[in-house]
């Protein structure tokens, strides 16, 4: 299935000289994209994969804005992996480009070596933020920061274990 895309552009828009514009012509530029160029952009990056995923869905920058009620600038600084953006902004721009949290960050190829790894992991795929979580548990937000960063030695088995049931995640 291929794409259209048009853009017409008359070179005395917003002229107050209405002659001038009568004198004008609009030009209209037609350029197929097949749908085999999409699958021809790269995806190893967050950016990568979010200015795929757009392009696949038909959307400018600013129309993907609008949806989410972003700055196109934000937009293209994710794309750009020029800023890192919070789970929060993920998961809005999730519904229009049709995708999900897992996806985006390519979570099931992370390990899950430590308990912090296997905390954030899981957290993120249930699309929960550090203070959301930590709420879930009735934990201080700088608690879970911890315990993902691997600073807390001698882990509290019954904090560790509020956590996991919070994630969804069971050890075999």
């Amino acid at each position: 299935m291929g794409y259209k895309y048009i853009h017409e552009m008359n070179p005395h828009n917003g002229h107050k000289d209405k002659g001038a514009e009568a004198k004008c012509k609009t030009l209209t530029f037609e350029m197929n994209i097949n749908s085999e160029d999409f699958d021809s952009l790269p995806e190893k990056t967050l950016g990568q994969r979010v200015h795929k995923l757009r392009k696949q869905a038909g959307y400018n920058i600013k129309e993907l804005g609008d949806l989410v009620n972003m700055a196109p600038a934000s937009i293209s600084y994710i794309e750009n992996e020029k800023k890192v953006p919070f789970i929060s902004t993920l998961k809005k721009l999730c519904d229009p480009l049709q995708t999900t949290l897992n996806y985006l960050l390519q979570i099931d190829s992370w390990p899950e070596d430590t308990s912090g790894e296997i905390i954030k992991k899981y957290r993120l795929l249930k699309g929960l933020s550090q203070r959301e979580l930590a709420k879930l548990c009735n934990l201080n937000q700088s608690t879970i920061k911890d315990y993902e960063a691997n600073r807390i030695k001698g882990f509290n088995n019954k904090t560790l274990g509020k956590i996991y049931k919070s994630i969804g995640y069971t050890s075999v």
